[in-house]
């Protein structure tokens, strides 16, 4: 239907929502933020149907980042408002081979697991910028796309994970693709990728990324003898595919043990040559695909149940 009146329109839409306001004027996620005031709220939504009749020519108004402008991004920004939209998601394309990254909105939690393995002591408070993490690991498609070759043992299908490459490698992977396209993409931090493997804002609660059932979101020793293709059990509720099981991903941090502190977007930069790696994988019990567990391996160590997931 094309929307002739605003006057109308926005005469609808406040008397529906205008109730909203004083119930998530304080919130602070910037998705949907179209008027640049720090919230979201009825005044975004009119900032959108300004835009869509030809009032201002607002970019942030295109919310759900599809290129138009419409009365589907009214939409998205209720759905912000109400608590129930997704986060947004950008495209990137290298020599032919799409990928995609997720927004995930920064915030505190608290990382680790009290009643579980030593190194996962203590629990501690983790406040996070935002960030984005890719949709999915690094398949051998992208990995080719940038390095010309494909070092992993499972292969007859390009959509498997790529695998077998160390810690090292995997910044030599990120070197050429910051350099192919004008970005500063890198490995995730070990406690960004626990937020988001937990799902974020949006978490749940989780044992599993993405479910208390693992079978419902992980590739793991009972049920698979190696790799399978990305994305083919449930995502978590950020929309991440395989952050429990299929190829363990590397992450930026040198492993060390938790200190009980609270902190600000933490990396570990001290101790040995090796490097933390999260998720499980294919050879493993369930066990290691809970969202807290830790393992690590050396940084120049290769085996064919290692990959990587890219962070921006």
């Amino acid at each position: 239907m094309e929307i002739k009146n605003k006057t109308i329109l926005a005469s609808i839409l406040i008397t529906l929502f205008t109730w909203l306001t004083p119930l998530h004027a304080a919130t602070t996620n910037v998705y949907g933020d179209v008027n640049g005031d720090g919230e979201v709220t009825i005044a975004d939504v009119n900032a959108v149907i300004d835009v869509i009749m030809g009032d201002d020519d607002n970019p942030a108004a295109d919310v759900n980042n599809d290129g138009e402008v419409n009365i589907a991004d009214v939409n998205t920004v209720i759905d912000i408002i109400l608590g129930h939209a997704t986060p947004p998601v950008e495209s990137f394309t290298v020599n032919g081979v799409t990928f995609k990254m997720i927004f995930v909105e920064g915030g505190t939690f608290m990382m680790g697991d009290n009643s579980s393995e030593s190194d996962e002591r203590p629990v501690h408070q983790v406040t996070l910028s935002d960030f984005s993490i890719g949709e999915t690991e690094v398949t051998q498609a992208l990995w080719m796309a940038v390095m010309e070759t494909n070092p992993s043992h499972f292969t007859g299908d390009l959509q498997l994970p790529v695998e077998s490459v160390s810690w090292i490698d995997c910044q030599s992977f990120i070197t050429k693709l910051n350099l192919m396209t004008g970005k500063t993409f890198r490995l995730p931090t070990e406690a960004e990728w626990e937020y988001a493997a937990r799902g974020g804002k949006w978490t749940h609660g989780y044992i599993y990324a993405g479910s208390n059932s693992i079978d419902a979101v992980a590739w793991y020793r009972y049920l698979c003898t190696r790799t399978r293709v990305i994305a083919t059990k449930a995502p978590n509720e950020l929309g991440l595919y395989d952050m429990s099981g299929n190829v363990y991903e590397w992450c930026q941090d040198k492993y060390s043990n938790y200190s009980g502190d609270a902190q600000v977007n933490p990396i570990g930069t001290s101790g040995s040559y090796n490097y933390v790696i999260r998720g499980g994988s294919w050879v493993e019990m369930g066990s290691s695909c809970r969202v807290s567990n830790r393992s690590y391996r050396y940084r120049g160590y290769h085996e064919n149940d290692k990959g990587l997931r890219i962070a921006l």
